[in-house]
């Protein structure tokens, strides 16, 4: 069962929705191509597919080309597969998956199509890459326009259109975009770092940048209720889900996987309520055994990045991330090599979406492969012989570990969580949901409750750098403008000039409080910065245990 195919769209149908709604603004003569941007697996493809499953307009014709592994000759195959395919389904003609029987069923109606399909064909046949790719990303452009119809283009992996080595393929294809009014572009990547720099570099428009929209993990929300729909009829303490949820840092795939193991584990056992033991099988199964799901996975990523000659040192700087040297001077240091030597891989790491990169930080971001790396690889290199029972006892006491820590932070106030990030602050600029923070040292933090003159209180931090006081409020629940009116209020009392105000509303605000807190110069930070932060220094996600059993 995979995370998008269910009748439940978790943590997604915003991004459907608004896939949905560029669709029907191009129709209506507006047109925003997009980019979803996002870690492998969390669900960029499904979002696709969903939308490909409940599209129903004739008017509307989908083109769906996966670049990864693909070449040139693949490209044009299912760019004018799809497109006369479709035309020829729509319109009751006989169509297969093989081209030249589409040629022949559809040319009779579409004349220039198929012309500028057999020449492109000519072009490949004669070696002529460039004149072949060029006329293939023209192609979407002669059908529309033939066709009186709307394409709608996506472009899985979009970044490995630079394997055809085909000269300014993206400048190219950008060029080809804005003369397309009729088509829709949707691009999707896994290497973030790599496609930003395309599309702020390489594929910028004249009128209409892509529109970057990013996919990431489940939220705490989207988590527990995809884990909940997974497990029917399973009992699960709210300690042990946060947990699960924090383990796996909300990624679909982690979550879908794990959710099929103990409701294996629950039929096998004929119970129905999930204790730790039971976790604990689960993930030593999946994770620490050789062949388990997840081990053979993260065993076959490695294995692409770090197999051949001179390769082995990218496992060793993997190994020294996982131990938090985030710094390219830490790593240097741990792995005795220079530091440019270091600075290349680690660079390469980012491009490929292996590791993430803020400020002066480099870190894993798949938090469940910087486990196995760190509790699983690791010991499994310094292994001499077979000592399986070993391992598996050190990992069942480690997972136990684990779990203690999470639940002793979820034990705590949010105040308390808050309190630990900010004092991982290191005077370093950091990038947090597409936004700059300086973030100084704190020499002095003091956590305050005041009363508010409306009624009720505010909780707030109270830190104090070498610049200035800082104010942090934490507020609960959704924020409304009229609340921030009284929190501007309720701060001056303690302090008329402080160097930053913070809010952080892990509910949001509605828009009316989002324009008020930006007039005011505050910071607005939800659970999705917290969790960016908590993800740079290895802190467990902010948890709000007593909350989520209401």
């Amino acid at each position: 069962m995979t995370v998008m195919s269910q009748q439940h769209f978790y943590g997604r149908k915003k991004k459907l929705e608004l896939l949905k709604r560029r669709v029907l603004d191009l129709k209506e003569g507006y047109r925003q191509n997009m980019a979803f941007l996002g870690d492998r697996y969390t669900g960029k493809t499904m979002i696709v597919r969903k939308f490909l499953s409940e599209l129903d307009d004739p008017q509307i014709v989908p083109v769906y080309i996966d670049f990864e592994n693909a070449d040139l000759a693949y490209f044009f195959y299912k760019m004018a597969g799809s497109l006369l395919y479709h035309y020829g389904r729509l319109r009751g003609l006989a169509v297969t998956d093989d081209l030249s029987s589409l040629i022949n069923a559809t040319e009779g109606n579409l004349p220039e199509t198929v012309k500028a399909i057999k020449k492109i064909q000519t072009h490949l046949a004669q070696n002529r890459e460039k004149e072949a790719y060029l006329e293939t990303i023209e192609l979407p452009q002669v059908y529309t326009q033939e066709a009186n119809v709307y394409c709608v283009l996506f472009f899985d992996e979009f970044q490995h259109l630079e394997d055809f080595a085909v000269e300014d393929e993206f400048q190219s294809l950008g060029k080809a975009i804005m003369t397309q009014r009729r088509c829709l572009y949707v691009v999707t990547s896994s290497q973030l770092w790599t496609a930003h720099k395309i599309l702020s570099e390489k594929l910028t428009l004249l009128f209409g940048n892509f529109e970057i929209v990013e996919i990431k993990p489940f939220d705490m929300k989207a988590s527990r209720e995809f884990v909940l729909y997974q497990l029917p009829g399973l009992k699960m303490s709210e300690q042990l889900m946060h947990f699960l949820i924090d383990f796996t840092a909300g990624h679909p795939l982690y979550l879908t996987l794990t959710c099929e193991e103990l409701r294996a584990l629950c039929a096998s056992h004929k119970q129905n309520e999930i204790f730790l033991p039971l976790l604990t099988r689960a993930m030593e199964d999946m994770l620490r055994k050789r062949w388990g799901v997840l081990s053979r996975h993260f065993d076959l990523v490695l294995d692409k990045i770090a197999s051949g000659k001179g390769n082995i040192v990218v496992s060793r700087i993997l190994l020294s991330l996982a131990n938090d040297r985030q710094k390219i001077g830490e790593l240097s240091d741990s792995l005795k090599l220079k530091q440019a030597s270091v600075s290349g891989r680690v660079t390469r790491l980012v491009e490929l979406g292996i590791i993430a990169k803020n400020g002066n930080y480099f870190y894993i971001s798949d938090r469940l492969f910087k486990y196995w790396l760190k509790f699983v690889y690791y010991k499994r290199r310094r292994m001499i012989e077979d000592q399986d029972d070993r391992l598996s006892q050190e990992f069942r006491r480690e997972f136990a570990e684990a779990f203690e820590t999470s639940s002793a932070n979820g034990r705590k106030d949010v105040s308390s969580q808050v309190l630990e990030l900010l004092s991982c602050f290191e005077n370093e600029a950091l990038s947090i949901n597409g936004r700059r923070y300086k973030l100084p040292v704190f020499r002095q933090m003091t956590p305050t409750r005041i009363r508010m003159s409306a009624g009720g209180h505010l909780d707030l931090i109270r830190a104090l750098s070498d610049e200035g006081e800082w104010l942090i409020v934490l507020k609960s629940g959704t924020v409304s403008e009229n609340e921030i009116s009284s929190l501007v209020s309720e701060t001056k009392k303690i302090s008329a000039k402080p160097q930053k105000c913070v809010l952080i509303s892990l509910d949001g605000l509605d828009e009316n409080a989002r324009i008020r807190a930006l007039q005011e110069r505050m910071w607005i930070w939800n659970e999705g910065e917290l969790n960016t932060l908590a993800s740079i220094f290895d802190k467990s996600f902010i948890t709000r245990v007593q909350e989520a059993k209401a």
